[in-house]
């Protein structure tokens, strides 16, 4: 009996030792496979990484497209309230050099009018002259048969004499008419030179606007075409703006999927640790029944890692 007794202490302690053997090495790959669970998992994190730098890139080109866009909207509005200024310039430079044109036109008018007026009068004093010169011969042709009247009768030198009187009274006329027309023909030639200066006046400011209105047309081009860039260029930002921006949600999306994707794998990855522990407890607490109750302890089973999405 004592035998005996010694016989199945020795087995049970025989047992315990190869249980204790057999414990170690699975011990090991127990604590392996639950590093191997505590591990994060390197290709998930690297690639939210690498799109959040990339987010963050995007974000700073992003920013400074905007600031360029908001500059580029200040300069268009100035440059917009310029050209309007521009406009304004050219069309009231327009308006003056219409009415000095028109005002020359007037005066070339009043001109040639005084010329052809001129002309009349001119060929009037001519006429005049004519007929008082004539008349002064006529006179003189009377007033040299003055002795012929003495032999005439009574009716005849009255006549003589009223022919003579009435030739006075022509020359006086035409004299009168002539003095006239002349001072008709000193006051227009006045009038000629007045119109003459004015229109010498005109004529320069015409030249002046002109030239002017050339230089406010030029610099209405300069900024039509400054706003024309401005424009072009605000476009251009605009829809940098706005496709920088679609690409930005489009990393903000898939940069909150890859962080929900690791945060699933994190709680399977503790999940599945906690299950390792429990499993781990359990069979070692089955091991040391066993090895109390000396028979073999069952298998452990396998631990699989997660899968990482």
């Amino acid at each position: 009996m004592r035998a005996n007794a010694f016989s199945s202490r020795r087995d049970n302690e025989c047992i315990a030792v190869q249980g204790a053997k057999s414990r170690g090495p699975m011990r090991v790959l127990a604590l392996v496979v639950a590093t191997a669970l505590l591990l994060p998992a390197p290709l998930p994190a690297q690639t939210s990484k690498e799109t959040e730098r990339k987010l963050q890139k995007l974000r700073s080109e992003l920013k400074g497209v905007a600031q360029e866009r908001r500059t580029l909207e200040g300069q268009r509005g100035q440059a917009s309230r310029q050209l309007r200024e521009a406009d304004e310039k050219v069309a009231r430079t327009g308006r003056v050099l219409a009415q000095t044109e028109t005002a020359l036109q007037a005066e070339t008018r009043a001109l040639e009018e005084a010329q052809q007026r001129r002309a009349e009068l001119e060929k009037g004093l001519k006429q005049q002259r004519e007929e008082l010169a004539s008349l002064l011969q006529a006179a003189y042709r009377i007033g040299n048969h003055a002795p012929l009247k003495l032999l005439l009768s009574q009716d005849r030198v009255a006549d003589a004499n009223r022919s003579l009187a009435y030739h006075r009274y022509l020359q006086r006329e035409r004299a009168r008419r002539i003095g006239s027309l002349t001072a008709d023909l000193t006051e227009l030639q006045s009038l000629e030179a007045q119109i003459t200066e004015r229109r010498q006046a005109l004529e320069g400011t015409r030249q002046q606007q002109k030239q002017q209105a050339s230089e406010l047309a030029k610099d209405r081009r300069d900024r039509a075409a400054t706003v024309a860039s401005l424009d072009q260029r605000y476009k251009d930002r605009s829809e940098r703006e706005k496709a920088l921006g679609q690409d930005a949600k489009a990393l903000e999306t898939l940069l909150a999927n890859l962080r929900a994707a690791a945060a699933r794998a994190e709680a399977e990855r503790r999940a599945a640790a906690r299950k390792a522990a429990v499993e781990k407890a359990a069979a070692e607490k089955a091991e040391r029944e066993a090895a109390a109750s000396g028979t073999k302890p069952p298998p452990r089973p396998t631990k699989v890692p997660p899968k990482v999405a």
